[in-house]
């Protein structure tokens, strides 16, 4: 409770009061990261309580969601369609090129296909089908990542598999039956997961949060720092840097609160640090301080 209560006084001291920055400058490191950290840890954990709520406006949904997905996993392989790979060879029985469509809930591809089968292209040939995965006599090709409008591919072949493979509808039909248990689980396990990541935010996320903030608190107080020189008090970087931890507290709100409604603030963040800790120095320029 009494480290509530100085956390709670360091708060309102941070947004109110300037004389408080001359305490801040002969604190400790610790002293100032601890309420940094306490500070992101009670954001964290409104963010979670938010991410929560509108978790449970969408958990009525899922059911709907997985019976949907599992008729598009049901359609998306043709029923004509017949695979055999033997000897490190692809065969089909179907005309080709043949191809396989993204699924519907995905919407407009540009004309992309999912698959293309061709055994007597080339996978070299690979960017001009306008497919996601290719497949040839002898390969697989599929993108492995994309670098702007460059995208590497990864080549699978058909030579690697130890035995004889044979798809058909009724096969595919019998892998997508065999999942029927794990979807009617799925629920289950997606709220078991968003409870564990709704628990974890406050504490991981603060971290991750805290050690963001102070790698940019670092560059925006060289900022602070040459103002400092102009102002001509007696601050050194270190108690600078000291004194931004609190400084930077209306910025963290404000980004916080704008994040939360969902609007775009560009600069603000560092331009009302900058202004507040400006402040702050004028209002105590008779400091002396050096560190």
């Amino acid at each position: 409770m009494q480290k509530l209560k100085t956390f709670w006084y360091s708060l309102q001291r941070s947004l109110l009061d300037f004389s408080y920055y001359k305490d801040v400058a002969k604190a400790t490191f610790t002293f100032s990261f601890k309420y940094l950290l306490f500070l992101l840890v009670c954001l964290s954990l409104v963010r979670s309580v938010q991410l929560g709520v509108m978790y449970t406006t969408v958990r009525k949904n899922i059911p709907t969601y997985i019976e949907r997905g599992k008729k598009e996993l049901i359609a998306l392989y043709p029923k004509e369609l017949e695979l055999r790979i033997s000897n490190g060879n692809l065969y089909t029985n179907v005309k080709e090129p043949y191809s396989i469509e993204f699924p519907s809930f995905m919407g407009d591809m540009g004309g992309k296909h999912l698959a293309v089968i061709d055994t007597k292209g080339s996978a070299d040939n690979y960017p001009k089908y306008s497919t996601m995965v290719l497949a040839t006599k002898q390969t697989l090709v599929f993108p492995s990542k994309e670098q702007g409008t460059k995208t590497s591919t990864q080549i699978y072949y058909f030579s690697d598999l130890k035995r004889s493979v044979y798809m058909d509808h009724t096969a595919y039909m019998n892998i997508v039956q065999s999942l029927n248990p794990l979807l009617a689980k799925l629920p289950r396990i997606i709220d078991i997961a968003v409870l564990v990541c709704l628990i974890l935010l406050p504490f991981l996320g603060a971290l991750l949060w805290t050690s963001s903030t102070l790698f940019g608190l670092f560059f925006l107080t060289v900022i602070v720092w040459m103002i400092e020189k102009i102002i001509k008090t007696s601050y050194g970087f270190k108690t600078l840097f000291r004194m931004g931890i609190h400084g930077v507290t209306w910025s963290i709100l404000f980004s916080f609160l704008m994040d939360i409604t969902n609007q775009k603030a560009n600069f603000l963040f560092s331009l009302i640090f900058i202004v507040w800790m400006t402040v702050v120095l004028i209002k105590n320029r008779d400091q002396k301080i050096v560190a």
